[in-house]
């Protein structure tokens, strides 16, 4: 019944009531509100969205889909816990799709978005230097989007961010790791300079490298 009254309310083109509570789910698991390992009660669920079991079940079944939650039977639903090699490989994959974003940028961007670019580094040089993994991981990620937008290739785009939103919940304490921070800023600043001055493939290799030192740490 819940799920017809809330079909009956929704206009073409709006998210649907599943959609809406996957969206909510990728974005706590973004954020951290969910952590790896913890269980998800769908009855908790339900109270939260003022929703039937039905479309409560329908979005845990697309994230289980997309690797972000395990459902096991008589045991219950948690948020999936990947193994070190997964993550890894990830990072692997990460690095390759960041990499042509890079290049694309380089080819593409726009002044302004030069301009937005030179403010996100700036941004995460001060988080750098004081020493705040929290302010530096939202500064980071305002960087990568800028760079995202002015690649302007929205198929890899939306793969790049998948794997970012799988990884999302162990990216914080990437950040906790002593040195990482200011090395991260000096990655970044080889990037940026790239991508400014038009030096595509420069700027991709720089991106893979930066990439690439972020799963070594995972790894480590």
């Amino acid at each position: 019944m819940t799920t017809t009254l809330f079909k009956s309310v929704e206009t073409p083109g709006s998210p649907s009531i599943q959609d809406k509570i996957r969206l909510a789910l990728e974005d706590d698991l973004r954020q951290g509100r969910l952590q790896p390992g913890m269980a998800i009660k769908e009855q908790e669920l339900c109270a939260r969205f003022q929703a039937s079991r039905t479309p409560v079940a329908e979005a845990l079944l697309l994230l289980a889909a997309k690797g972000m939650v395990s459902i096991l039977p008589r045991a219950g639903i948690y948020v999936r816990h990947l193994e070190v090699r997964e993550l890894v490989a990830m990072m692997e994959g990460l690095a390759e799709l960041e990499g042509v974003l890079a290049r694309l940028a380089a080819q593409r961007i726009s002044t302004e978005q030069q301009q937005q670019l030179a403010t996100a580094l700036a941004r995460t040089a001060e988080c750098a230097a004081s020493d705040d993994p929290v302010g530096y991981e939202q500064a980071n990620a305002r960087l990568h989007e800028v760079i995202y937008a002015a690649s302007g290739n929205a198929f890899i785009i939306e793969q790049t961010r998948q794997i970012r939103l799988r990884i999302a919940p162990y990216r914080g304490q990437l950040f906790e790791k002593p040195g990482r921070l200011s090395r991260s800023q000096g990655e970044h600043e080889l990037v940026v300079r790239a991508i400014l001055e038009g030096q595509g493939e420069a700027a991709a290799e720089a991106m893979r490298v930066h990439i690439s030192a972020g799963g070594r740490a995972f790894a480590d």
